[in-house]
């Protein structure tokens, strides 16, 4: 019996000191893989600070670059200007983000477009500053500020007092003003070239993707000028600082512009329902293909599908001419719509009454 009880505690003994060793080996294997977490842990966050650092001097390089071409305003001077963005000094909501009217001294107004909260945006909001910043046309919204100030972005542009298109050609019944035949041609004129534009007779070649009636804001003189350029793209992709990796083709990223630039030519034209003027953009944009076919089965058909605030003044083959025109540039096959400078050639002819286009080309194109 005290044998067994020896063998019994040396037994003991030896599992004791076995889990023993284990147990120090588990701690040193436990704080060693702790140890670890924490060094991985850190060098993530030295990682990510060294990254956010990169950024912020990429971002004060780049907002030295803009301050070169566009004034740096100060986010409490625009604060007063909007009246701390009062809603009485709307004129305007996007999917970027709202516009308001600024008042400054002596009676100078510009427009202010205040951007939502999101992070997409920034970058969206730093390609129309960058692609605005560049641009000076008649047709295109001349930039005179921006800020960058505690999380805001804004921009500053030249204020449009007669607004954007798409009010105009849909408006409330209380405000049921019509546009006459000519300012619309002189609109489609200007949208035309100012694409044209952008598309090849500047430096940088651009692609808008943008293009509709809320883009389009109007002077006292109801000259048309592009704006919303957060989508914008240059058409070379060699370029980096614009353009996003994409699989579309830049034969299809042009007629992208040509057919909305289409849509919107039927939109300047067509009957529009004062009691559906909230339809979205989609419906409008079925109920133009719907009219527009009847051009093809009827000789009647300009008479249901175009308003007939336009009919009987004269215009009639012009307002046929226009609708052609239109056809065109929303032609299923990308082949067979025209190129912006061949819309604004053909435009051409209905102000310039039938004369060659081509001798004044360079003219109206700058």
């Amino acid at each position: 019996m005290a044998v067994g009880a020896a063998k019994l505690a040396l037994l003991l003994i030896h599992i004791l000191s076995v889990a023993g060793k284990d147990t120090v080996l588990y701690k040193r294997m436990t704080t060693g893989r702790k140890g670890n977490e924490v060094m991985m842990k850190t060098l993530l966050m030295t990682s990510l600070m060294e990254r956010q650092e990169k950024k912020r001097k990429e971002a004060n390089v780049q907002n030295s670059e803009l301050e070169k071409k566009v004034t740096r305003t100060s986010f409490a001077a625009l604060n007063i200007a909007t009246r701390s963005f009062d809603q009485d000094n709307v004129i305007g909501v996007g999917k970027m983000g709202t516009m308001y009217r600024a008042a400054h001294p002596y009676d100078c107004f510009t427009a202010v477009k205040r951007l939502h909260d999101s992070q997409p945006l920034g970058k969206q909001f730093r390609s129309e500053l960058t692609i605005l910043a560049k641009f000076i046309h008649m047709n295109i919204i001349p930039l005179l500020g921006f800020c960058i100030e505690s999380g805001e972005r804004l921009l500053v542009s030249k204020y449009m007092p007669n607004g954007n298109l798409h009010d105009w050609l849909h408006p409330v019944k209380c405000k049921a003003e019509k546009l006459d035949w000519h300012v619309r041609v002189k609109i489609a004129i200007g949208v035309a070239r100012g694409l044209a534009w952008l598309h090849d007779f500047n430096n940088f070649l651009i692609v808008h993707l943008d293009i509709c009636s809320r883009s389009i804001l109007l002077d006292k003189y109801f000259e048309p000028k592009i704006s919303n350029f957060g989508g914008a793209m240059h058409r070379s992709s060699n370029d980096k600082g614009l353009i996003a990796s994409s699989k579309i083709g830049e034969l299809e990223l042009i007629k992208q512009d040509v057919y909305q630039f289409g849509i919107l030519l039927l939109e300047l034209i067509a009957i529009h329902d004062l009691d559906h003027n909230s339809k979205s953009s989609h419906t409008l944009e079925e109920n133009l293909f719907e009219r527009i076919a009847h051009l093809s089965s009827s000789s009647s058909g300009l008479y249901h599908a175009v308003d007939k605030y336009l009919l009987g003044q004269g215009f009639d083959g012009e307002i046929l001419h226009f609708l052609n025109i239109a056809s065109s540039c929303i032609h299923p096959i990308l082949d067979r719509r025209p190129t912006m400078l061949q819309a604004f050639q053909m435009l051409m002819v209905l102000r310039e009454g039938g004369r060659d286009s081509s001798k004044i080309l360079s003219y109206w194109l700058n």
